[in-house]
């Protein structure tokens, strides 16, 4: 059973999708509508719109689209249910007390949270534990963290046992199944009968997501012989550690007021600053910085603060990330720490004032970069300041600004006693050939993309002609609904060549002949996030058009002369085919 259609209206209408969209992106306006950054896809060049009149947003680069709802489920990595009830307290909006919905993933995850929540409980309560005594003296003497903190993140500890927590869970129900693939339990690999939990004798640091789930774990060894400092949860249904980035909860609120992030490697640094005020700080768990944790901090923020290690291993993480923060379209500076190996030492010894000065005097990544280039190189020598200028010319290559290029190449001109002219041939020179190499790799990557199937609609490649008119008689039929019947006399889903064009063309025929709602919102439910995005690109692209009845009558004989061929359909482009049908239109009225 559908939600009711008041109920969706009422949702929309208390979450504007441009509002919504504005608390996760940052949207520019361009006449009635806004374009944005896709948050789906890297991209220094905005190809996402939002259409506030029509109530949905489309990115012509990934082909992402849909409404408010939809946004939400993908951006969040929520199903359709979770995504209404979070807009729905969101906008303030009472849930349908029988809405008649249900799904066995909602189901799934649901129970995934639930469990989570009930180990989250189980390691918060061990810490009253005579056992646990050891590791909450270690939370507030060594790490001076205040009991508030410590209940603000719920901490916990993760008993000395093998099986304290498993028997635990299995006595609220929870099978050895789902707590395998929940990464709370492991399994023996030499006697897979035998499992035993996955963290122990350790604190404990729930990992939360932005609608609040607690969705898996970190845990800070407590005995130096342990190897594995930090051990964090492995991928589950509802965790993607290439996804996740600790404390982002609360890091976002913070984030959008003042558009920075403070980027760390660890979940006590994070927590270390936070509690000392700086509540936009963030961590990666378990993995260095990934293009898609970039790309969520980019949602938020315009620029970011490298705050890793001062050890050898933190340096190489900085020169990784300030390259991937750049391509998510940051503005990247770096602090550097005297007299401590990491914000969490530094906070404790120095204290928050003196942080915020190394925030505010923190370099910017090329000058960083541009001083890794002279580690280990005597620039007095000769030889030595050919070394360091051969890496010098890469970082200065890879400024895009010409004017922030030129002020660096003056910079390191004047420090090495080396003509500026001399330099900028250097830079130019590799400029050109990364563009050429670029070039190359974008038309294989286009001819790639041309000969990749299409997940959606596989069947459109080998039916462009087809696949189009249907495409047009969707769109035609969206934005007419009093043509429904006489279409589906001529023209029954049956006749239509491509599956996924088929259940749009039903569905949207049935919505119409029931009377129901038939917006983009409609087809939430029925189809998927990259589907409603497939069936919002059709409307957006066909708008411009101007498709009308003779048009359409067009795209109706297409289908209708169709007859299945031995080599799979015609390779027909799209261009051609449009082509086609104008030529066709201008000899019917000629």
């Amino acid at each position: 059973m559908a939600l009711p259609l008041e109920f969706i209206e009422r949702l929309k209408a208390a979450n504007p999708i441009a509002e919504v969209m504005g608390s996760y992106v940052t949207l520019k306006r361009t006449g009635r509508d806004y374009v944005c950054l896709c948050p789906f896809h890297n991209e220094k060049t905005p190809s996402c719109h939002v259409h506030p009149d029509k109530e949905f947003f489309h990115c012509f680069g990934c082909g992402a689209g849909g409404d408010v709802i939809t946004f939400t489920m993908k951006y969040n990595n929520l199903d359709y249910w979770e995504a209404v009830k979070l807009l729905a307290e969101r906008g303030g909006i009472p849930l349908p007390e029988d809405s008649g919905y249900n799904s066995q993933r909602t189901d799934s995850r649901k129970r995934f949270y639930e469990m989570n929540k009930t180990a989250a409980k189980f390691f918060y309560h061990q810490l009253k534990t005579p056992q646990g005594k050891e590791c909450l003296d270690y939370l507030i003497n060594k790490r001076k963290l205040s009991v508030d903190t410590i209940k603000k993140y719920g901490m916990g500890f993760a008993p000395n046992s093998w099986s304290a927590l498993k028997s635990h869970m299995l006595s609220e129900g929870y099978s050895e199944e789902e707590l395998e693939a929940g990464s709370l339990i492991s399994r023996s690999q030499r006697n897979t009968r035998n499992t035993f939990d996955f963290f122990v004798n350790r604190a404990m640091f729930p990992f939360i997501d932005l609608a609040g789930h607690i969705v898996g774990f970190g845990g800070r060894a407590l005995t130096p012989d342990d190897k594995r400092k930090y051990l964090n949860s492995k991928d589950t249904p509802v965790y993607s550690k290439n996804r996740f980035l600790f404390s982002m909860n609360f890091a976002k609120n913070a984030a959008v007021k003042d558009r920075t992030v403070l980027l760390c490697e660890g979940n006590l640094d994070v927590i270390s600053l936070n509690q000392a005020g700086f509540e936009n700080a963030v961590a990666s768990c378990g993995t260095a910085l990934t293009p898609e944790q970039a790309k969520i901090i980019s949602n938020y923020a315009d620029s970011a603060v490298i705050c890793y290690d001062s050890d050898e291993a933190g340096q190489k993480a900085t020169t990784r990330a300030i390259k991937i923060l750049g391509d998510a379209g940051l503005k990247t500076t770096v602090i550097k720490m005297n007299g401590a190996k990491d914000p969490d030492e530094y906070i404790n010894k120095f204290g928050a004032d003196h942080f915020r000065h190394l925030i505010n005097n923190s370099d910017g990544a090329i000058n960083f970069e541009l001083s890794k280039c002279g580690e280990g190189i005597d620039t007095d020598s000769e030889l030595g300041k050919i070394d360091y200028m051969k890496k010098a010319y890469k970082v200065l290559a890879q400024i895009s600004s010409p004017v922030e290029r030129d002020v660096y190449i003056s910079k390191v001109a004047q420090e090495q006693g080396v003509s500026k002219v001399a330099i900028e041939a250097e830079v130019d020179s590799m400029i050109e050939k990364e563009r050429r190499q670029y070039s190359k790799r974008e038309w294989t990557r286009t001819v790639t993309f041309a000969d990749k199937r299409d997940e959606i609609n596989p069947e459109a490649n080998g039916h462009r002609r087809e696949a189009a008119a249907e495409c047009g008689i969707i769109y035609y039929l969206y934005n007419n609904h009093d043509v429904c019947g006489e279409l589906l006399e001529k023209l029954p889903p049956e006749k239509f060549v491509t599956a996924f064009n088929r259940r749009v063309y039903q569905s949207l025929t049935e919505k119409i002949k029931n009377l129901e709602d038939c917006s983009i919102s409609s087809f939430n439910g029925e189809f998927s996030p990259d589907e409603v995005g497939r069936i919002t690109g059709i409307i957006e692209k066909f708008d411009k058009l101007n498709v009308d009845s003779k048009v359409l009558e067009d795209y109706v004989s297409t289908l209708l002369a169709y007859k299945p061929k031995s080599d799979g359909g015609d390779s027909l482009s799209d261009d051609d085919f449009f082509k086609n049908m104008q030529e066709l239109r201008k000899r019917k009225n000629s």
